[in-house]
């Protein structure tokens, strides 16, 4: 009988601790949409990803990236990729707590890994597309409606020198 009392308590002590059962950490960074106007050929469009820079105009793509100043997504070495020839995407990138300046889909368009991108969208919540508009990410908050428009023949500004 007291075999029956240990394993009701275990029981009510083990769901009484469990108040919202199990379920995934909270989300911290921001989603949006992708909306593409007048893709490219296929031999111009080699890579897209989506950059977001602590600082605007970013000094050196690839010095803010190693520097842990850009986010980059799909990642440098992810398998995975954004979809091509589509008219919109939806997305979420994880990201470390602060102020983003300058979220872009970047194109590589040629051979040069290194060298060989340009930003075709950015994010920005005014028509003045040579000032971008800034994000702030919070812990367990996913930044929402961080809507890019992307147009391969009306690209915004290239903000750097590479």
């Amino acid at each position: 009988m007291s075999g029956k009392y240990v394993l009701a308590f275990l029981l009510v002590l083990t769901v009484s601790s469990c108040d919202e059962g199990i379920k995934p950490p909270p989300f911290t960074g921001f989603s949006g949409v992708i909306r593409y106007r007048n893709w490219p050929p296929a031999d111009s469009l080699r890579d897209l990803r989506i950059v977001a820079f602590r600082n605007f105009p970013p000094r050196s793509i690839f010095e803010e990236v190693l520097n842990g100043r850009a986010v980059v997504y799909p990642g440098l070495l992810d398998t995975f990729a954004l979809p091509l020839y589509v008219d919109s995407m939806k997305y979420h990138i994880e990201a470390p707590l602060g102020r983003f300046e300058y979220i872009a889909v970047a194109q590589q368009y040629g051979p040069n890994i290194f060298t060989d991108w340009r930003p075709v969208g950015q994010y920005d919540l005014d028509t003045n597309l040579a000032v971008p508009s800034p994000i702030e990410i919070k812990q367990d908050v996913e930044t929402q409606d961080i809507d890019i428009n992307v147009d391969f023949q009306n690209p915004p500004p290239r903000p750097f020198a590479e």
